[in-house]
């Protein structure tokens, strides 16, 4: 896939106001909509979910962005944000059955949006793996010395927006990219972690499987995309999404203009 020439820097700061509506990618199976973008300086990634399964996984699991410049799926260089959080309470109740969603009633109310807001708040520390500069552990608020920024939220619409600016310096060694890296083929991996089944007896966080998905350009569904409102669960089990684990990757050119 072509790349995209962003040709005003993006504002890390959890709003999708900066990103085209709708995001042009959609994962329909792990419920993300996401957007990558560049200019000389910088790779911008973003990905959006309003579906309260995928974010309650993102949120108390944890979710990892990878990136392989080479274009394939052997990524070098990860953020994990947010970080795996064994103390956010998001997920209320463990019945012998499975886990179980906030009362409707409560959620008419508010009370599970102020929760996942909540969750969303406290979101403030991230990690490194791999790039030029900087790795280990940071907070969100911390200056890095390879200038990566990261930030996700809940936006008006109940959408959790995650965004992060990539500085070709922290996975190039280089400042800027010139005309000869037009299309020079780039990959980036959404990964999201399912809950453990309440059958598993095993350490393994991850559900009996992950599904691996390569998105394509595509309309959100009503899952990701400002205002589209929160999608639901495959029909035939409606907690099944809550224990799946999910990759979806995008492979594309760097964008380059004069």
């Amino acid at each position: 896939m072509p790349g995209t020439w962003q040709s005003q820097p993006i504002v890390i700061d959890g709003d999708s106001k900066d990103w085209p509506s709708p995001y042009p990618n959609y994962d329909s199976k792990a419920m993300v909509a996401y957007a990558t973008s560049n200019d000389k300086e910088n790779l911008y990634i973003t990905m959006e979910t309003g579906d309260e399964m995928t974010q309650m996984k993102i949120l108390k699991q944890g979710m990892t962005v990878s990136i392989d410049t080479n274009g394939r799926k052997d990524p070098e260089f990860k953020i994990n944000y947010p970080l795996q959080n064994e103390n956010d309470p998001l997920v209320v109740a463990k019945k012998d059955n499975g886990y179980k969603s906030e009362d409707k009633s409560q959620t008419a109310t508010g009370k599970w949006d102020k929760k996942i807001s909540k969750s969303a708040d406290e979101a403030t520390q991230y990690s490194l793996e791999g790039f030029n500069l900087c790795n280990g552990g940071y907070m969100i608020t911390q200056t890095t010395a390879c200038g990566i920024m990261v930030k996700l939220s809940i936006d008006e619409y109940k959408e959790l927006v995650w965004e992060a600016v990539v500085p070709f310096k922290a996975i190039y060694n280089k400042n800027v990219i010139t005309a000869a890296d037009a299309g020079r083929p780039i990959s980036v991996c959404f990964s999201v972690k399912g809950f453990k089944t309440p059958s598993s007896n095993t350490s393994d966080n991850n559900s009996g499987g992950a599904s691996t998905n390569t998105g394509g350009v595509g309309r959100n569904s009503g899952m990701g995309g400002r205002g589209g409102g929160r999608g639901g669960a495959p029909k035939e089990n409606p907690m099944q999404h809550l224990y799946e684990s999910s990759k979806t990757w995008k492979q594309f050119g760097l964008a380059y203009q004069q």
